[in-house]
């Protein structure tokens, strides 16, 4: 009898362990469709365009009063090939057609465009979007410079974010050399997806949080250079819970051959917390922006809790491991009011 009573306690014992299991886990994220513009939503259908609709972002784009009012624009699902520019005053949103509100994957609205620093002579202005403006929301758009890779003036960016309280969400970012310039203010990236291989997450004067994003090089190089110049500088990179993994699209094995980053200014602040680095991740982590200008005296290059096989390995000398997150966080990074702004659906 006390080998049966032991028996079934084991069985209880797993039963309720099972049970608390499932009331600890994490829900999973609800995932909906936007297939349809919503009540009062300036529209875009490149196809079929209808009676009072545009065949063009930048029309739609073009058609807001410069105001201060809140305007949304809803882009129906299709490849629009044109550069987009975004400065006017009010609360913006753009919301792409989407199966799948709650990541890039189901995505069927693609902005495309081909420029590159050595025809557009800025970074800037080289950008498929360029937003240059605060208050502005993204949703389930694909975002793609096509210019490709160069030898020099390669610089190529998918966007161009100038202004705070710029949220960007679902979306997936496609270049080679610069793919997203996070520049001025505070910025937010949810459940994106962005691939380059040189530089391809850089920026000088903005706090920027990436949050849940797959992060996928195409090519060898550094993935972030921060341009923090000064100790008073306010930039910083958080990188929060990432996967950063090679590109399908990538020609050769990158095993080893990527750095989370490099520093554009003496001063650059990176950190990645709870990220899983593949093995295309060196085992140096970081590396110099050159042999000539280092730029590592006083940078920090910090990790928290990194996992995978690109987590291996014996950092660089000027790199940081913390055992904290403090400092670090999504307030820390973007201000105590930033759910006033961020959408909670990407937290």
């Amino acid at each position: 009898m006390a080998f049966l009573s032991l028996r079934a306690l084991t069985f209880f014992s797993l039963l309720v362990l099972f049970a608390a299991c499932i009331v600890d886990a994490t829900p999973a994220v609800k995932r909906d469709s936007r297939t349809s513009a919503p009540s009062g939503a300036v529209v875009v259908r490149g196809s079929g365009t209808k009676s009072g609709e545009y065949s063009t972002v930048q029309a739609a784009v073009d058609s807001l009063p410069d105001d201060g009012t809140e305007q949304v624009i809803f882009i129906y699902a299709g490849t629009y090939s044109e550069q987009v520019y975004i400065d006017r005053d009010g609360q913006t949103t753009i919301m792409g057609q989407t199966s799948d509100t709650s990541s890039y994957t189901g995505n069927t609205v693609t902005i495309t465009h081909s420029s590159s620093l050595g025809t557009a002579g800025t970074d800037d202005l080289t950008g498929t979007l360029r937003v240059h403006k605060d208050d502005f929301a993204l949703y389930n758009v694909n975002v793609k410079n096509t210019f490709g890779q160069a030898s020099t003036n390669g610089q190529a960016l998918a966007l161009s974010a100038y202004g705070t309280n710029q949220g960007y969400y679902g979306v997936g970012f496609y270049s080679y050399q610069d793919t997203v310039l996070a520049e001025t203010g505070n910025q937010f990236y949810g459940s994106c997806y962005i691939e380059g291989a040189v530089d391809y997450i850089f920026g000088q004067y903005a706090r920027a949080y990436f949050h849940k994003n797959m992060i996928a090089s195409i090519g060898a190089g550094a993935i972030t250079a921060n341009g923090r110049s000064s100790s008073s500088g306010v930039s910083l990179f958080v990188i929060n819970k990432a996967t950063i993994t090679t590109s399908s699209s990538a020609t050769t094995s990158l095993q080893g051959k990527v750095y989370l980053g490099r520093p554009w200014e003496d001063y650059a602040r990176v950190v990645y917390t709870s990220c899983s680095l593949g093995n295309l991740i060196n085992s140096a982590g970081w590396e110099q922006w050159s042999s000539s200008s280092p730029n590592t005296d006083h940078v920090t290059f910090a990790e928290y809790e990194s996992i995978g096989s690109g987590a291996s390995g014996t950092r660089a000398s000027f790199a940081t491991t913390l055992t904290s997150t403090s400092g670090y966080t999504i307030s820390d990074v973007l201000g105590s009011d930033y759910a006033d702004w961020v959408d909670s659906d990407y937290l």
